[in-house]
């Protein structure tokens, strides 16, 4: 959806390209109010309404206030939205609206007949709206809104049992991942996940489980409970942690670049020659640029560690060039009708990738992947790469692309290992051909989710519903 910068002043409204439909701005979810900018017509509010069926119900709210004549402003043109909104022919059709932005709050009230695991949670919460940067504590109340307090939330601290977290495990594992406002699904019997799709909820499950054990762990060193239990008998369920498979080869980077429009091209450009993330790059300034080094001065407005990356001489005339008359303050990539990224991509990157031929499963976030592994597969020290990629330590970078160094260390092993007979190296044929033979990446692990060691604390009772199946 095509929505345009907040409609609330003249200098915006002019800026605006004449255009066949409206620009929007979201009010409440389901609810918006728009601005009708015709070739050769005057301007008009209007306003729209998502009905049940996903239809748009659209209403003309009168003449919009402009340099050349009277109108109505954008505030008042709100207020008429909104009168239009609660009229009683639309309830029966409209969708349900709701608010902007993500839940910053649990949905549970503190019980009034004992502690329980929803008031561990709440103060687990609030411990971390003040420890946790913005979006890791949006993630952590959503994942406890939709996986733990429904299951969890009132059962007693004092009865929290190991039976009690086996039976919250099978229900995460057959519960279909949930996107946005879409219907719950039917549950999936563990038995008929296929090996990926139980990797990937396991994965979900470990967080939930870590959640629920430090909550409740942190209840009783409060004084909530005098039994160490309630966290003592939550334990991890083993999985295997999948190497990064989805990058893209230099031919197919030019090829989804081609098939870009021009403000994503440049986008996807800055993405290839940093590794940032698409929000990094969304709030990068102008001033950021050759910043102190020969590179960008990331501010990380995500919370994470700010940091520098360094460009090789191609990647910073392209940044350069894209900084070239503007202001200091100037953010330096937006879209082509002057907004700010953030999320706006998605669509565009999508379709992009459609045209291009890659696979369907490439997002944006692909591009940071495939920064890593280029410069990993040149034999790039992993230290180097994990500053760049602005991690901590090379643990990370060692587990996520460390299975693409196979060049490197076969150029280590033959300059380092010692000949264990005295002759001279000669031409093999049969070592050429091997090498021709052998895939450019090394073999795909077989679809599991087991890891090679199990070092997880699991139960009889848990084992019997992660039971290695086909082993």
């Amino acid at each position: 959806m095509d929505h345009a910068p907040k409609l609330d002043t003249l200098k915006t409204i002019k800026a605006l390209p004449e255009r066949a439909h409206p620009y929007w701005n979201i009010l409440e979810y389901c609810r918006h109010v728009g601005l009708e900018k015709k070739p050769a017509k005057p301007l008009h509010w209007v306003a729209r309404i998502r009905k049940k069926d996903g239809r748009y119900k659209q209403q003309r709210l009168g003449p919009a206030v402009s340099e050349n004549s009277q109108g109505l402003s954008y505030e008042e043109a709100i207020t008429l939205a909104r009168v239009w909104f609660a009229e009683q022919e639309l309830r029966g059709i409209a969708s349900a609206s709701y608010p902007v932005g993500t839940t910053q709050h649990l949905r549970y009230s503190k019980s009034d007949t004992g502690f329980t695991v929803g008031d561990a949670l709440i103060d687990y919460v609030e411990w971390k709206r003040i420890a946790a940067t913005k979006t890791t504590f949006e993630t952590l109340v959503a994942l406890i809104n939709f996986h733990i307090l429904p299951r969890l939330g009132s059962v007693l601290l004092d009865d929290l049992t190991g039976k009690t977290i086996t039976n919250f495990c099978r229900a995460v594992l057959e519960t279909p991942p949930k996107r946005g406002k879409q219907a719950l699904q039917v549950r999936v019997k563990i038995e008929s996940l296929d090996p990926d799709a139980l990797r990937r909820r396991k994965a979900t499950l470990n967080t939930l489980l870590g959640i629920v054990r430090i909550a409740t762990q942190m209840a009783w060193e409060n004084g909530h409970t005098n039994s160490e239990r309630s966290w003592r008998c939550i334990h991890r369920v083993p999985n295997l942690e999948v190497p990064r498979q989805i990058f893209l080869t230099r031919a197919q980077c030019r090829e989804l670049i081609a098939a870009c429009r021009p403000d994503l091209a440049d986008l996807v450009r800055a993405a290839l020659y940093t590794g940032c993330r698409v929000s990094e790059l969304s709030a990068l300034r102008v001033c950021d640029v050759g910043k102190d080094i020969f590179g960008i001065y990331v501010s990380s407005p995500k919370g994470w560690r700010p940091r520098y990356v360094y460009l090789p001489e191609e990647g910073m005339r392209f940044f350069l060039a894209k900084c070239a008359g503007k202001a200091d303050d100037d953010i330096v990539f937006r879209t082509g009708a002057g907004q700010i990224w953030k999320t706006r991509h998605k669509h565009l990157f999508k379709a992009a990738v459609e045209k291009a031929g890659l696979p369907h499963a490439f997002v944006f976030h692909g591009l940071r992947h495939t920064y890593a592994s280029q410069l990993v597969q040149a034999g790039a020290p992993l230290a180097i790469v994990a500053r760049q990629l602005g991690h901590a330590n090379t643990e990370t970078v060692s587990r996520t692309y460390g299975h693409l160094s196979c060049e490197s260390i076969e150029r280590e092993l033959a300059l380092r290992f010692a000949a264990l007979e005295d002759q001279p190296r000669e031409y093999d044929v049969r070592m050429r051909s091997l090498r021709k033979s052998l895939q450019a990446l090394p073999p795909v692990i077989p679809a599991s989710s087991w890891p090679r060691s199990n070092f997880a604390l699991c139960r009889g009772d848990e084992l019997q519903f992660v039971s290695r199946r086909g082993a």
